[in-house]
């Protein structure tokens, strides 16, 4: 049943992108903690939206096609203007900039935002590739595929577009030839080659390949595929959540965040949530989390109720959000007290490349030893550490080893973990040497009793 909601909700993204119209909004994929895309958000009547379109108005090339891009998709927090878009298209292509040839070529190829024409649409795609735009050869190809109907010539076009610039659309167009048998010399039907395309193309975020994908796993029979209906779910809700249903709410959020309506964003956001995006779950959570330490609120458990739900939508993927992944571990291991699974998501935090889940579990074999709660030789091997015979059976010479390692390592977020795990590094080495220090004066004085015991007795 949730394949079949989302299969619908899928349709409706799909239309909404190939026949786009003014007033729609994209989907912002766009979490909270992640500051430098928020600062990056050009919204109707801010700052950098007038400035973006003053750069445009005086002929700066790149500020027409990045302002056409965002008014066609109705991305980054402007609305859908079609004509507009396509004017600074046009714009941008008499400068002769390849990606503005190819944004007004496929507006006059498909009439939209202006009077098609497909003489000059094939004209301006040309000159794109011309100029270095070799991703334009999708739009070739897709000419001479639908309208000149000479499959050669469109395969030649998408596949050199493949191998050149691994475009999701050329990998996907390619799909639909094997599967239609189209593809030249043999035009025959060929399933496990088409898979091959859509399984690239839907992984590089291409959305009718999502669509093919989604749809082999709800039906199965396929020379590759066996079925898998929650699979097939999850595929088809990633395409449902492109609406511009979805982007509407999502926007408004947005907006609510900026201007520091933070109770109205986080309304906005559960929406989102209770609609099944795991983008809403997230980023609910994560304003749930700071209105509560904000208003000392305890009514509702913004973890349980929505990051870690976030994580359950979101599996272990590993794009997957730190922030959450660290919040929820933390929880399970000081509120639910459940030690083997926040052992698992500090697990997955660091092999989701923050070094802080390797900090934390090296702070749960330190503090957890007297409840027997000592970190598998497993799970140490899992996360890419070996200890040798002379420090196994040692836990601090473990302990010490873990935050050497720590220290050392080299990932986007290993600044944050690099102070901790050196202060916890210092405060094992010190313990090693107090014990060290101390096993020798008590085996000196041992020796100078002996010593006195043998003279007494002699």
């Amino acid at each position: 049943m949730a394949y079949v909601y989302y299969q619908q909700m899928a349709e409706i993204s799909r239309r909404e992108l190939y026949n786009p119209k003014a007033g729609e909004v994209a989907m912002e994929h766009i979490r909270l903690t992640d500051k430098k895309l928020l600062g990056e958000l050009t919204f109707d009547k801010s700052d950098s939206f007038y400035w973006l379109k003053q750069q445009a108005r005086r002929g700066v090339a790149s500020a027409q096609h990045h302002l056409g891009a965002l008014m066609y998709a109705g991305r980054n927090g402007l609305t859908r203007n079609i004509q507009a878009a396509v004017e600074y298209f046009r714009l941008g292509a008499a400068q002769h900039d390849a990606s503005s040839h190819f944004g007004y070529g496929l507006a006059l190829l498909k009439g939209q935002g202006t009077k098609q024409n497909v003489t000059e649409a094939v004209r301006q795609i040309e000159k794109a590739v011309e100029h270095g735009f070799l991703g334009a050869k999708v739009a070739l190809g897709y000419h001479a595929y639908e309208i000149e109907k000479n499959y050669t010539k469109a395969a030649q076009y998408w596949k050199e577009c493949f191998e050149q610039t691994h475009d999701a659309n050329c990998a996907h167009n390619l799909g639909v030839m094997w599967t239609a048998g189209r593809y030249p010399p043999n035009f025959i039907i060929d399933h496990v080659q088409a898979w091959q395309y859509y399984s690239f193309a839907a992984k590089h975020e291409q959305i009718d390949s999502k669509v093919v994908v989604a749809y082999y796993n709800a039906r199965g029979g396929h020379p590759v595929i066996i079925r898998n209906p929650w699979l097939a779910a999850i595929w088809s809700r990633n395409v449902a959540e492109e609406s511009s249903a979805i982007g509407t709410i999502v926007r408004r959020a947005l907006e609510a965040y900026r201007d520091q309506r933070w109770y109205a964003s986080f309304i906005f956001y559960m929406q989102a949530a209770l609609a099944g995006v795991e983008l809403g779950y997230f980023n609910a959570g994560f304003l749930c989390n700071e209105l509560k330490e904000l208003n000392n609120e305890g009514t509702f458990d913004c973890i349980e109720q929505l990051l870690n739900k976030y994580l359950m939508i979101h599996g272990h993927n590993r794009n997957i959000d730190s922030y959450a992944l660290l919040n929820v571990a933390e929880y399970y291991q000081w509120k639910k007290r459940n030690i083997t699974k926040a052992i698992q998501l500090y697990v997955q935090l660091y092999q989701n490349g923050d070094a802080h889940g390797l900090y934390n579990l090296a702070q749960i074999e330190e503090e957890e030893s007297h409840l027997n709660n000592t970190i598998d030789l497993k799970i140490w091997t899992q996360v890419g550490i070996r200890f040798d015979e002379k420090i196994v059976t040692n836990r601090y010479r473990r302990l010490q080893y873990v935050y050497q390692y720590c220290r050392k390592l080299k990932t986007a977020k290993s600044d944050e973990s690099y102070i901790p795990c050196t202060l916890a590094y210092l405060r094992t080495s010190t313990i090693i040497l107090f014990y060290e220090q101390l096993k020798i004066i008590i085996t000196i004085i041992f020796m100078i009793l002996s010593t006195f015991v043998f003279i007494f007795r002699t």
